[in-house]
């Protein structure tokens, strides 16, 4: 027998514990014991008025070189018939070494949202040898779905290349009560740009035009109700490139998965290339003064209940260029 451990994240992001070390399992059942007065231990009463609570307890070894990281979900594992063992696609590969490792656990395996959950997959890869691939789920020895509780990291001077990590599980329903308040980040289609009038000499900026989907995972399809967005923009560069402005829209939620939207935001404050400005007459226009640059932007799903999570990317999907 061959074991696999893998925790996935929102059915977005896979850790495999290849180096697993030790696995504990703590099933708790609390009673509550009523002794009665003059009376020995046979005769207390016993009531089972609390549920059970399962936790896990997982310790294994970091190591450089590591192939532990991928972005994919359950479905995405593939079976290697060379290796025997089931198989991440889109590995990130820049996140083989130790450090990277913790800090890519710290910042994007951890929960850090309401509507996060995870599940945990213990794979027996060769009991379904023969037809693997048929018998993923089949393959599934144990599965635990919840919340991690911590992660802890540690090393030594005398082994200071590998590092020990143990994290603890919790068995459960993920309650998302407050889901309907928050929208995950979105993720941009495409990059943003400018709406403009004119054309050359005569550009002028208008807007803003958006093309962007929602989070897709949410557990137990438990989707928030989009009612709109909100913008927040500023300039990349020079003057009023600190502070952001704020715009909000409203619109009708797209309620057919991958649930994306094309949104142009109207905006009467973009400073455009062929900008002018007046003379102290204020009757001629001097020399054009235009800003050619780009702008910066967040972005945020709204529900009924308020704004949801700021768009995470900080590239070329978050800067507005002209068209």
């Amino acid at each position: 027998m061959v074991y696999q451990v893998f925790i996935i994240k929102n059915n977005t992001i896979c850790y495999e514990l290849e180096s697993f070390n030790s696995i504990s399992i703590n099933k708790q059942t609390p009673v509550s014991p009523m002794p009665l007065p003059e009376e020995d231990s046979e005769e207390n009463v016993l009531m089972k008025i609390e549920g059970n609570t399962t936790t896990m307890s997982l310790n294994w070894t970091l190591t450089n070189a590591s192939t532990s990281i991928a972005e994919c979900g359950f479905e995405d594992l593939i079976y290697s018939f060379a290796t025997k063992r089931y198989m991440k696609t889109n590995i990130l590969t820049d996140q083989s070494g130790v450090f990277d490792q913790v800090s890519y656990i710290e910042k994007n395996l951890a929960p850090n949202s309401l509507n996060d959950y995870f599940v945990l997959y213990i794979l027996d890869s060769e009991k379904y040898y023969l037809n693997a691939l048929a018998n993923k789920g089949t393959a599934k020895i144990y599965e635990k779905m919840g919340l991690i509780q911590d992660f802890q990291f540690n090393t030594d001077s005398s082994s200071p290349v590998n590092w020990q990590a143990t994290m603890n599980f919790i068995e459960g329903s993920v309650v998302t009560s407050m889901s309907e308040n928050s929208h995950q980040p979105p993720t941009m289609t495409s990059n943003p740009k400018f709406t403009v009038t004119g054309n050359n000499n005569t550009l002028q900026r208008t807007g803003i035009i958006l093309n962007f989907k929602e989070f897709q995972n949410y557990v137990n399809d438990d989707r928030p109700d989009t009612t709109g967005l909100t913008l927040r923009y500023k300039k990349s560069t020079g003057s009023n490139s600190v502070f952001w402005t704020e715009e909000a829209i409203t619109f009708t939620a797209n309620t057919t998965a991958p649930y994306n939207y094309t949104k142009t935001i109207v905006i009467g404050d973009l400073e455009s290339p062929n900008d002018a400005t007046w003379n102290t007459a204020h009757t001629v226009q001097s020399t054009p003064y235009g800003y050619s640059g780009t702008y910066e932007i967040q972005l945020a799903i709204n529900t009924i209940g308020g704004r949801g999570e700021w768009l995470k990317d900080d590239g070329a999907a978050t800067t507005v260029t002209d068209p």
